[in-house]
């Protein structure tokens, strides 16, 4: 299968990631296209956020025939945090240089099995110390509505990926995620 694990920052994706592995060491493991293009940037940029669309594009794109691999973010997280800049800038996401990789996210979108969205709850916040809170829950909120709405009708229509929420604590997400291997 070919997973990803997707949601605003903090949220545990990629302890999510260390204890599927863990379990299920024939799966091999992506980082987030943050990671591997760092830079000297630490300020979340348009530019920067479309640079690590196009690389997790990319990824989804050359790994279209790999079994047994999950993704650290996928391409909606990199368009999620686009729309969030955008909507701070007054521009309509279907006017920007973001809506023409639609089709080359749907079509790398169709190259995964399952999505894994950890979103925000009331049932199981996860807090962090530092950064912008309210800046995540913006971002949170961007995400359920392209998941939950398809607000930029990226996914392919047959259902493929599935796309599931799961929240709970570590054990219970990790159930969660295994319950739905095939």
């Amino acid at each position: 299968m070919r997973i990803a694990i997707s949601g605003t920052h903090f949220m545990g994706k990629s302890t999510l990631i260390e204890d599927f592995i863990k379990r299920h060491p024939d799966y091999q493991s992506e980082i987030e296209p943050y990671y591997k293009l760092q830079d000297e940037q630490s300020i979340p940029s348009l530019d920067g956020f479309l640079e690590q669309l196009d690389y997790s594009i990319k990824q989804l794109n050359e790994c279209a025939n790999e079994d047994s691999i999950i993704f650290d973010r996928c391409p909606v997280d990199f368009l999620a945090y686009a729309m969030c800049i955008l909507d701070q800038d007054d521009l309509d996401v279907n006017t920007s240089e973001v809506s023409e990789r639609f089709p080359e996210m749907k079509e790398a979108l169709n190259h995964l099995d399952l999505i894994v969205f950890l979103p925000m709850s009331k049932e199981n916040p996860i807090e962090y110390p530092g950064g912008n809170p309210a800046y995540r829950r913006v971002v949170d909120t961007i995400f359920k509505k392209i998941y939950r709405d398809d607000i930029c009708d990226i996914f392919p229509q047959y259902g493929h990926p599935k796309i599931i929420e799961i929240s709970g604590d570590r054990m219970t997400r990790i159930k969660k995620l295994e319950s739905y291997l095939v």
